[in-house]
């Protein structure tokens, strides 16, 4: 698998596709032209740093799996925070 092939299978199912705003043709990371969305360009700098053109393609589809999870834990461990209840790191909201 090429980091191109992965971005755009990525890119296939992220809203409206706004992750090709952030890769060129190679796949490798560039900024967006006009502003944009914070979390399409993490993802796609993750994606990027992390890729091992010497993995296999379930290797690479496992990794990118794995930060994909990585960033949902924390993205609801926020949520879950502000939303008052207990984070992952056993603290309540104004406990830090």
């Amino acid at each position: 698998m090429k980091l191109i092939e992965l971005m755009q299978e990525a890119n296939t199912f992220y809203p409206d596709g706004c992750l090709e705003h952030y890769f060129d043709a190679e796949g490798l990371f560039k900024e967006a032209e006009h502003g944009g969305d914070s979390l399409a360009r993490h993802i796609v700098i993750e994606l990027s740093e992390t890729f091992d053109s010497d993995a296999t393609d379930d290797e690479q589809l496992h990794e990118a799996k794995r930060l994909m999870h990585t960033a949902l834990g924390d993205i609801l461990s926020v949520l879950a925070g502000l939303d008052g209840t207990i984070c992952w790191r056993g603290l309540r909201r104004g406990e830090a």
